[in-house]
């Protein structure tokens, strides 16, 4: 008899219990899952939106193949904009933008490009990336004849791994502007950091041209 009498203390002190907290219980259970399942669904969401993104920078990449056709270069500049307006969020629409801006400048929308560059490098904290973006947008601004301003983005680019690339743009801008020495200088910088081994006829080429100069 103790043991039943026992057991029904147990069960009605459930029952007062669960009367007290069972609704709590249920409530929080339920967050639990809700946050679950919410989190399972958010995590398959953005799986589909990476692959999304992807599958269209894969069309733009075919399509920049060959630019020499207008209609490639009318997919590459709908899709590099789409994944700007769509996706910007991803690295995707970053390159896209490096190759909208291909498309502009081969079109001799200089202005264009340099916009597009400075897309790109306002989305990303890529060191490596910005780099090559300035690298790029100071060519566009020598083609441009805006030699201050091309000067300027060329100093902008400071990596030791973009030293001989850079160094041989200032050179550039230099001779553009008939600074014979200031341009050797530069050229002579930027053969000493090539990495070893590493050969650049078309350097070599500006080098013995100025000397012979």
């Amino acid at each position: 008899m103790s043991e039943l009498k026992t057991e029904e203390e147990q069960i009605e002190a459930f029952k007062a219990w669960w009367k007290k907290n069972g609704v709590m219980l249920i409530a929080a259970v339920a967050v639990v899952a809700g946050g679950y399942f919410g989190f399972q669904a958010w995590k398959n969401n953005q799986a589909n939106y990476t692959s999304e993104a992807s599958a269209l920078y894969q069309n733009l990449v075919q399509a920049a193949a060959d630019l020499s056709d207008e209609d490639n270069k009318q997919t590459v500049t709908f899709i590099a904009k789409q994944l700007t307006e769509d996706y910007g969020d991803t690295g995707y629409a970053t390159f896209g933008q490096l190759f909208l801006a291909r498309v502009a400048a081969e079109s001799g929308q200089y202005d264009e490009a340099i916009a597009a560059l400075d897309n790109a490098i306002a989305s990303t904290d890529d060191a490596s990336f910005i780099a090559i973006a300035n690298l790029r947008a100071a060519r566009l601004l020598l083609q441009k004849e805006d030699y201050t301003s091309a000067m300027a983005r060329a100093e902008q680019v400071s990596e030791e791994e973009f030293v001989a690339q850079q160094q041989e743009l200032v050179g550039d801008i230099y001779l553009a502007q008939d600074k014979r020495d200031d341009a050797r200088i530069a050229y002579e910088k930027a053969s000493e950091a090539l990495a070893a081994g590493v050969n650049h006829p078309l350097l070599d080429i500006k080098l013995q041209d100025l000397v012979k100069g």
